[in-house]
């Protein structure tokens, strides 16, 4: 199992669009992504402190490595419209891909042509 967390700077009073902009624009297109769920969402602080940005945190599960793949080549452009727009809304973002620690990790392939 892999799991994808986003991170998500922004003001707090951006956090109920980019929800709403989630559930209408880009969870409706998971069906065609089925090796893909939203599994949890948080924000951090628990508080609106003024004058700081809040951290809105996605955390998504991706089935198994080549889904995890299989997720990224099926992303069309309604994918990247919605991270367009919602880079709009926020300071930055940043992905973690995560998987068990306790796993022998993949390695490339030995002599393979990178050409």
């Amino acid at each position: 199992m892999i799991h994808i967390l986003d991170e998500i700077v922004l003001d707090p009073a951006q956090i109920p669009a980019v929800l709403r902009q989630l559930e209408e624009s880009y969870l409706p297109g998971l069906p065609a992504r089925p090796t893909l769920s939203l599994r949890q969402r948080w924000a951090s602080p628990p508080a609106v402190i003024p004058g700081r940005p809040n951290t809105l945190w996605l955390l998504w599960q991706v089935t198994d490595e080549p889904g995890y793949f299989r997720m990224r080549g099926s992303a069309g452009p309604e994918v990247a419209a919605f991270w367009q727009a919602l880079d709009e809304r926020c300071e930055h973002r940043r992905r973690h891909v995560l998987n068990d620690a306790g796993l022998d990790l993949p390695r490339p392939l030995e002599g393979a042509d990178a050409a």
